[in-house]
């Protein structure tokens, strides 16, 4: 028997006509038959397995095909508030490798912009903040908290922010990215100036092996701050 694997014209002949010319036509018809459906049963079952490892390449290079069963979600959302009176915004992601929790709350004349989101796909987790804000007229206080529980290996890392401002001019993103328990990551840059007071401490771990930084300022104040914890490539 002969294999033909292909794409295009082709005829079958599987065998010599001088031996079968004095068979019966039903006879041959139905060898041939026989013949043609084994190589079709064959060609396609080539196809398909060319087909899998293909799909199977394609995932395993990142591309935009996941596996049925992968878990995960996306989220974004955008703002702008601009006006006078009363404020009160809260807002709030929780994972085991990314948290923010943020709250404002005053009477005033506010003018907002923000930006925020989570990608995450199975353990890889991503998520950014960016706000604009100008302040003024009244009082307005401001919580602010960045941490990812996973840095160093589960011992973790957090920025904590606290403002009470009678006037404002902020611009601030924040970062939190998580491949794994070893490869973690929280960036916090903010430009500030600002009338009031403006706390701001980092820690990483806890009880006697932590490491703790503090800021507190009270009055007029201009303020450029970049933070990052990063332990990619630690083991």
């Amino acid at each position: 028997m002969t294999f033909v694997v292909g794409y295009g014209f082709f005829v079958l002949n599987p065998y010599p006509q001088n031996i079968y010319a004095m068979q019966p036509l039903r006879h041959l018809v139905i060898r041939d038959l026989v013949a043609i459906i084994a190589v079709a049963v064959f060609v396609a079952s080539i196809m398909l397995s060319s087909g899998l490892i293909e799909h199977a390449k394609a995932a395993d290079a990142g591309s935009n095909v996941l596996p049925s069963s992968h878990n995960g979600f996306l989220y974004d959302e955008s703002s702008m508030v601009e006006g006078t009176g009363q404020v009160s915004i809260k807002g709030s992601f929780a994972d085991r490798s990314a948290n923010s929790n943020n709250w404002m709350k005053g009477t005033g004349s506010i003018n907002l912009e923000s930006l925020r989101g989570m990608n995450k796909i199975g353990q890889m987790v991503d998520f950014t903040r960016k706000t604009d804000l100008v302040f003024a007229g009244g009082q307005l206080k401001d919580r602010n908290r960045l941490a990812s529980p996973l840095f160093e290996n589960g011992i973790g890392a957090s920025v904590n922010v606290r403002s009470n401002l009678s006037h404002v001019d902020n611009s601030e993103t924040e970062m939190i990215r998580s491949v794994n328990r070893i490869n973690n990551a929280l960036k916090y840059n903010t430009t500030i100036a600002f009338d009031g007071t403006w706390a701001i401490t980092t820690m990483q771990g806890w009880s006697m092996n932590m490491n703790k930084s503090s800021q507190r300022y009270s009055g007029s104040f201009e303020i450029q701050k970049n933070i990052e914890f990063n332990d990619f490539g630690k083991n």
